[in-house]
Order: C-alpha cells, then sequence, then structure tokens
C-alpha cells in the first residue's frame, strides 16, 4: 500500500496538483517566517528543505528530512538522482564534461553497497556545485549506509 494512500486531508490552506501519475505535489500555502540562512533569487525559490519517506527493501517507512540550510548560505546544491535512470543522465553528462574516470566512481557508488555490511545500495546522490571554476562538482551518496556517521561522508568526486 502507498505512503500516499494514508495521507491526511488537505489543510485548509493547502493545494494539490499532480505533475504526473506519479508526481504528486501538495502546496501548503500557511505563511512562515524564514529562519533559515539562504535567500530567494530575485525571480526563484529556493529549496530549503526536503522530507523524503523511503520505503526499505523490509517493506517498513525511513523518514529522512533532507536540510539544505547552511551558515554560508551558498547556494550549491543542484540536483539529487535517485533511480537508475537518472545515474544514467548524470554519469553520461559527467563522462563528456569532466571525464570518464568521473563518470566510473559515480556508476560504481550507485551500484554497490558502501560497506559489505551496509543494509542496502544507496537511495540517492546529491550532487553540489565546483567550489571552484573549472571544478568537478561533488556527487554525495546517501542512505544505504548502516552507519550514518556525519564525519564519514565526502564527496565520490
Amino acid at each position: 500500500m502507498s505512503a500516499l494512500a494514508h495521507k491526511s486531508t488537505p489543510k485548509k490552506n493547502s493545494e494539490e496538483k499532480r505533475l504526473s501519475k506519479d508526481i504528486n505535489l501538495i502546496y501548503d500555502f500557511t505563511e512562515k517566517p524564514n529562519r533559515t540562512n539562504l535567500k530567494a533569487q530575485p525571480d526563484r525559490a529556493v529549496v530549503a528543505k526536503l522530507r523524503a519517506d523511503l520505503v526499505l527493501p523490509n517493506d517498513k517507512i525511513l523518514t529522512v528530512d533532507i536540510d539544505f540550510d547552511s551558515t554560508s548560505g551558498y547556494h550549491n546544491n543542484t540536483m539529487m538522482v535517485m533511480d537508475d535512470f537518472g545515474v544514467e543522465m548524470l554519469v553520461t553528462a559527467f563522462a563528456v564534461k569532466y571525464g570518464q574516470q568521473y563518470a566510473d566512481k559515480i556508476s560504481k557508488a550507485w551500484a554497490e553497497k558502501k560497506h559489505q555490511d551496509d543494509p542496502r545500495k544507496p537511495t540517492y546522490l546529491l550532487v553540489q556545485k565546483p567550489t571552484i571554476h573549472d571544478g568537478v562538482p561533488h556527487v554525495f551518496v546517501a542512505c544505504g549506509d548502516k552507519n550514518h556517521d556525519q564525519n564519514g561522508t565526502h564527496s565520490i568526486t
């Protein structure tokens, strides 16, 4: 049964919009103050936080809050990749723009568990803009590790 099947009744100040058969957005128009270090662009909003319910191989749900707020206010978060097709597109772009060695690192990280005793392969990749001109974007592998130690997280590129 879908997690959406358990959704609550839409709030009074909300609106649902179906983008496709498997993408449903629920907007909450309740005004809230910006308590982040992030600033919107003049003509575009920026993502401060996402909440994801992950369906695990044991058919349980793991909720992950993905917080893009930083003290630097630097908006370097570019994309989130969540399936084989997205990884294929990302790998192709990296091979063409940055070199096959970077593409291979991404493919390998997606296809394998980080550690043999991890419960699963990665659930998603997060890509950040390069921090230097002509640099390579940072790619982070997320949510497959057994140990979610913050000090062990580093870019694979």
